[in-house]
């Protein structure tokens, strides 16, 4: 049977509030210019960019993270199941996303590392002036000179702050100066191992107006190590047990 498409309603036009509703083209046009509105907002505010952006990166930074130890534990589940002789369980799932972890990441690039970064980079840029690819005598002292700064200053502060914010955020910051000697060190060499190439990159290759978000999105590495290391846990101390005579 055959039913008219007015039999339905379908030909007649919708309202909304007894308005006629936009083609949808033209919500496609208003999303659009919403968004690019909100990209000029954030543009004319270069401090809430910089921590929007570096907030962002560490979602990312994490989540890598995560999901390499995830890898970390298939794989050592894997050998040991190749050692064992028994037969072989049910592999475990996953773990879940940790996303308070990610949040707490975020937060703290907001708040503290995007925006230190922001007046770090300016400043460095005031002091020490050079061109993006002036590879002379004259450039050599301020470029050698941030690279320095930014390794000696910048990465145990960004360390240190951090393990001290996952500290109050779990409620255990009398484990803040064990945590501290035990893995700050090690932190900072595998930045360094990365930071002092991308760093060199930074200061003789990269406009200074693009320093931030060049470093932001090398800081995706960086926000891998340091969630890997802030993460890690605690060596477990066995406690012998005195002897009775």
């Amino acid at each position: 049977m055959n039913f008219p498409s007015s039999a339905f309603g379908w030909n007649a036009p919708l309202r909304f509030n007894g308005q006629h509703p936009k083609p949808r083209g033209a919500h496609t046009r208003a999303r659009a210019s919403g968004a690019q509105g909100a990209l000029e907002a954030l543009n004319s505010k270069p401090l809430l960019k910089s921590a929007v952006v570096c907030a962002a990166l560490g979602c990312v930074g994490d989540s890598v993270a995560q999901r390499r130890e995830a890898g970390t534990r298939r794989a050592a589940a894997a050998v040991e199941a190749a050692g064992s002789k028994k037969k072989p369980t049910a592999a475990a799932p996953d773990v879940a996303h940790d996303f308070t972890r990610t949040f707490k990441q975020a937060m703290y690039n907001f708040f503290f590392y995007g925006p230190v970064q922001h007046y770090w980079y300016i400043e460095l840029a005031k002091r020490w002036p050079a061109r993006a690819f002036a590879l002379t005598a004259e450039s050599l002292a301020p470029f050698a000179t941030k690279v320095f700064l930014n390794q000696a200053l910048l990465g145990p502060v960004v360390v240190s702050t951090f393990f001290l914010w996952g500290a109050v955020w779990s409620n255990d910051v009398k484990a803040y100066p064990g945590k501290l000697k035990r893995d700050m060190l090690p932190t900072l060499r595998a930045g360094w191992s990365f930071w002092v190439p991308a760093s060199s990159v930074n200061f003789m290759c990269v406009p200074t107006k693009h320093q931030v978000l060049y470093m932001s999105a090398c800081s995706i590495v960086w926000n891998v190590i340091l969630s890997l290391n802030m993460n890690k846990p605690a060596p477990v101390v066995a406690v012998a047990g005195k002897k009775k005579k």
